[in-house]
């Protein structure tokens, strides 16, 4: 997955990863946290692709409801980003 190595430096860099993991883990043996919410950067790359799919779910639906529209405005940003 090439997301997750881009999240794991976000959170390595504010310290937050190896703190919250280790608290996690432990709350994790004893059922207080799921298993996927005990590593940060696991539940944060989970998260952010469950947003990006909502996302692409939002334009695919905005394309079925005006199909020419969508197929302009497309060709509009390909061809306009030649320039």
């Amino acid at each position: 997955m090439k997301f997750l190595p881009i999240v794991k430096q976000a959170t390595a860099r504010v310290g937050l990863a190896q703190k919250y993991n280790q608290v996690a883990g432990e709350g994790a043996k004893l059922g207080l946290v799921k298993g996927d919410s005990a590593n940060i950067e696991q539940y944060v790359t989970k998260r952010a692709l469950d947003g990006l799919y909502v996302m692409i779910g939002e334009e695919e639906h905005a394309i079925r409801q005006n199909p020419a529209a969508a197929a302009s405005s497309i060709v509009s940003k390909v061809f306009g980003a030649l320039r």
